[in-house]
């Protein structure tokens, strides 16, 4: 069940009317995390045991790691849930690269890839559960007893699948609150919700068509083709996660319920410290709290404890060594800005130069990031040099795709950041939300799935 289908809307309706019928807490509680457990059953229904059985596991085991203050069980949580997460999600790349090796040995021997499927959201839904598990022992919060309102917070639908990652004590305590009803929460909601399948539909969705293309087809990407194609992708996965992102939380807003900002204008960062600061910012929060801190943060060896919370961080994304190089890359960046710690005047010519080389830096390695293999990768940097001779003209409706998201970046981006939008007049409201409406209808055929989903 898609955010971005009629299904889901009917469905959300319907959730949204049974919650705001009732003023009991505990309804309100069963009816989203019934209304959670539907929605990820829809797409396919036996992997809803295993959301179920990570539900009861971790319950239980936040309280008991509560009880006795145990460092043991809290290792043995994280095992559980990284074991989870790497047999559904590691398992056939581990086993590829051991045959791989094994034929370069010439031993006669082949392990067999396991046949199974990639839970949806399993590795969003681990990392949070996780960090529930480390703030309990940390006595940051406390294990939550009721299993209602635990599940709630496991498995509430607006980010289940991609996201936001959701801290206990930013979101258990508004779960025990019985919210009354605000029309401008609402109608926020409702404008982020439209904004959202806006930037998703008309953008993402659009321009996903020619990246395709380019990156299946690199032998025929000129010198032209492939950065417009390279530049496409850099506009694409950022207004399909934002977009997803901000639907989340305007579903979230509809049930009176806060989400956390996940994106804020990355591509005008002055560093790539700077960009992972504004680039799905939940996910670069957990992994300085949970990962690097625990590494030893800056106490000791802080630059390898760098370099393995960007590669981790990248593997997270998914099972192949692009996402490794791609991690890889971010962090030794990282690192080379600290060691070098050069700064330019901080005049507009210099803050100006800056964004244009950490954005082109960032392009360049969603390269590994989007490319299906190694192979893909080099051949499409190869293309980017120009190396290839082609006929084909860059797509203007690409580039025309690209204009209109930097313009809807320019001119609605803060609106999606706080509540300005309650501010608006009348008038600015409804020609906002009616043109927004229209281009989602324009471009209701090219509705994918977001890229954030397999991750």
């Amino acid at each position: 069940m898609l955010f971005n289908s009629i299904t889901f809307i009917l469905f959300h309706i319907f959730s949204i009317l049974l919650y705001w019928l009732t003023k009991n807490l505990i309804i309100r509680q069963a009816i989203i995390l019934i209304s959670s457990l539907i929605f990820y059953a829809w797409h396919f229904p036996p992997a809803l045991i295993l959301l179920l059985i990570s539900m009861v596991i971790n319950y239980f085991l936040a309280i008991k790691i509560e009880k006795y203050n145990s460092k043991k069980i809290l290792t043995l949580g994280v095992i559980l849930n990284l074991s989870n997460l790497g047999w559904f999600k590691y398992s056939s790349f581990l086993i590829e690269n051991f045959n791989f090796l094994i034929d370069l040995l010439s031993i006669n021997y082949t392990l067999p890839k396991p046949n199974y499927w990639l839970p949806l959201g399993i590795s969003f839904y681990t990392f949070q559960v996780i960090g529930y598990l480390v703030d309990v022992y940390r006595k940051e919060v406390k294990a939550e007893k009721s299993f209602l309102c635990f599940g709630v917070f496991k498995c509430f639908y607006s980010q289940l699948i991609a996201g936001p990652i959701v801290r206990a004590k930013e979101f258990l305590p508004q779960l025990k609150k019985v919210h009354s009803f605000s029309a401008d929460k609402f109608l926020l909601g409702i404008y982020y919700v439209i904004a959202g399948l806006a930037i998703k539909i008309v953008i993402a969705d659009t321009i996903a068509q020619f990246v395709d293309f380019g990156f299946t087809n690199t032998s025929k990407l000129n010198f032209l083709n492939a950065w417009v194609t390279l530049y496409g992708f850099a506009f694409q996965i950022l207004s399909d996660f934002w977009g997803y992102s901000t639907i989340a939380i305007g579903l979230g807003y509809m049930y009176g319920i806060n989400l956390p900002l996940n994106f804020k204008n990355p591509y005008i960062s002055k560093s790539i410290r700077e960009f992972w600061r504004r680039w799905h910012i939940t996910l670069s929060f957990w992994l300085r709290d949970y990962l690097y801190i625990s590494l030893g943060g800056n106490r000791t060896k802080h630059l390898r404890n760098l370099f393995l919370t960007m590669v981790l961080g990248g593997l997270w994304h998914g099972s192949s060594w692009n996402f490794i190089f791609w991690g890889a890359g971010h962090g030794i960046w990282l690192i080379l800005e600290r060691i070098i710690k050069f700064k330019l005047p901080r005049t507009k010519f210099f803050n100006l130069l800056n964004t244009i080389v950490v954005f082109h830096g960032v392009c360049l390695l969603w390269v590994f990031f989007r490319a299906k293999d190694f192979n893909n990768s080099l051949n499409y940097f190869s293309a980017l040099l120009g190396s290839n001779e082609s006929s084909i003209k860059a797509s203007e409706t690409l580039i025309f795709q690209i204009v209109i998201f930097v313009l809807f970046i320019i001119f609605f981006h803060k609106s999606l950041e706080d509540e300005r939008f309650l501010n608006w007049s009348l008038m600015k409201k409804s020609i906002v939300s009616i043109t927004l409406l229209l281009s989602i209808l324009a471009y209701a055929n090219a509705k994918l799935d977001f890229i954030y989903f397999v991750f």
